[in-house]
């Protein structure tokens, strides 16, 4: 699997709901809050691979959460 940098998942969070992505991914809200507005001091690599996962299968399929 592909893993998007820190800054790609930032650019892709920019038009999303986060609740929507929140809820899909299983991460907390203010998680993904953080990693999209750039406070997050850094990110586990299993935080990555689950916005990776959602992110690039999202932009493939349909975008139901913008």
């Amino acid at each position: 699997m592909r893993l998007l940098t820190i800054n790609e998942i930032r650019e892709r969070l920019q038009d999303r709901r986060l609740e929507m992505v929140s809820e899909a991914t299983g991460l907390h809200y203010n998680t993904v809050l953080y990693i999209k507005t750039g406070t997050a001091k850094g990110a586990n690599i299993r935080t990555i691979e689950k916005l990776s996962a959602y992110l690039l299968k999202d932009c493939e399929c349909n975008n139901n959460d913008k």
